[in-house]
């Protein structure tokens, strides 16, 4: 089967989207499938030659002929910039919608409300209940992939640290109010260490907000990490804090977390909930006294983490490249009559 991705964003550059690209890519590939890519991220020096054929902000005539060429379509998140060549040649479409095209806020403008039509031309892979919200159409949810790479790193490391968090250090992902939380411990008697993995704007802002609360002994901060690195620190931890405060759309991080050997405490709102499962708690988002009572609650009980961290290989066995792979396929299939 010759499969056609459009990926608004790709590698080299970093998040969620563009890693969910590389692994679907190469899951259908390891399958036997064809895969082009298409996408709007231009290439960078030294980033290396790409594993797949990409044509990088084709022209129109370009993203016409590869859209021809494919016998199915397959949008990772909706982009109106690709999806018309694909519906005017009546390809067999399929779109993951990786965030609300209907948030709680939504700013109904023409673009938003030609989104929400198009999709319904289309096969609708949801990665969360929550992304579907104010969209009246039939869906399929899958959830995200995850890299199986942290669940083999956790089983040669040692638990020697209590709490990581690892995202961009940005307001919406609530890194100030795991610090606060963390503070708020100490009247409980309770100093636990803490990573924080990432880097953005608000890293300064951290930095100084730690020693502010008197937290310099007790937390690390790593700048971005990746790879073998990454995968090795986070499974030296016991607990992944995921303390969002906008709504995730899912939380491909929070499976991570639980692959490595975490328990995971996070914000309720959007779709992180889904992909924490039976694998952690939850606290209304922006609350930081729910989110200090939850880590006290396994702080304060091994056990309750062990309970947590035991559900993690049967709540993860739909997230694999292989099962998602296996079940894109056989849409693909079914959308092509065979």
């Amino acid at each position: 089967m010759k499969i056609l991705i459009t990926s608004y964003a790709y590698q080299p550059s970093i998040g969620g989207i563009e890693t969910v690209t590389d692994l679907m890519s190469r899951g259908f590939a390891k399958l036997g499938h064809e895969v082009t890519i298409v996408t709007n991220t231009p290439t960078e020096p030294g980033s290396g030659a790409d594993p797949f054929p990409t044509l990088r902000q084709p022209s129109k005539r370009a993203l016409w002929k590869a859209v021809k060429a494919a016998d199915v379509v397959w949008q990772n998140n909706i982009s109106l910039t690709y999806l018309w060549a694909a519906l005017l040649q009546r390809k067999p479409t399929a779109v993951s919608l990786a965030c609300a095209v209907f948030p709680d806020y939504p700013e109904k403008n023409w673009k938003v409300r030609l989104k929400a039509r198009l999709l319904k031309r289309c096969h609708i892979f949801a990665i969360s209940h929550y992304v579907m919200n104010g969209l009246n159409a039939p869906y399929d949810l899958v959830g995200n992939p995850f890299d199986a790479e942290f669940a083999s790193t956790q089983t040669d490391t040692p638990k020697e640290r209590d709490i990581v968090f690892v995202g961009r250090l940005v307001s919406d992902k609530g890194a100030d109010l795991l610090l606060q939380a963390i503070a708020s411990l100490a009247a409980q008697g309770l100093h636990p260490n803490c990573t924080i993995i990432g880097d953005g704007p608000e890293k300064a802002a951290l930095e100084t907000m730690a020693q502010e609360l008197g937290l310099t002994e007790q937390v690390q901060f790593t700048g971005y990490m990746t790879g073998t690195a990454l995968q090795q620190e986070i499974a030296r931890h016991r607990i992944m804090a995921v303390p969002s405060r906008w709504k995730e759309p899912f939380g491909v991080v929070a499976l991570e977390g639980i692959a490595s050997g975490c328990a995971i405490v996070g914000s309720s709102g959007g779709g992180l909930s889904e992909a924490i499962g039976p694998c952690g708690l939850t606290f209304e988002n922006n609350d930081g006294a729910a989110l200090s009572e939850k880590l006290s609650d396994l702080l304060d009980d091994p056990r309750l983490i062990e309970q947590y961290v035991s559900h993690a290989d049967e709540h993860l066995e739909r997230f694999s490249v292989e099962a998602q792979s296996a079940h894109y396929l056989r849409v693909f299939e079914q959308m092509l009559g065979k």
